[in-house]
């Protein structure tokens, strides 16, 4: 599975967790809302922006070259 598609499925899923946490909790208030959504979405982001393909080996950089 590419690094990608696991990165979806983990913002996906966080996600709808804040989602379904929030409405669990009965949240009412437009402030609660916000943080909801904050917790909900700044994770995946920031998941999605740090979270890289390690670099090239230096043996991947030989096969490749060999091809």
């Amino acid at each position: 599975m590419k690094l990608q598609y696991i990165k979806l499925t983990l913002a996906t899923v966080w996600a709808l967790a804040a989602i379904v946490g929030a409405l669990t909790a009965g949240v009412g208030s437009s402030g609660g809302w916000i943080t909801a959504a904050a917790l909900g979405l700044l994770p995946p982001l920031a998941m999605w922006r740090l979270w890289n393909d390690p670099p090239q080996t230096m043996s991947e950089s030989i096969q490749q070259a060999r091809r």
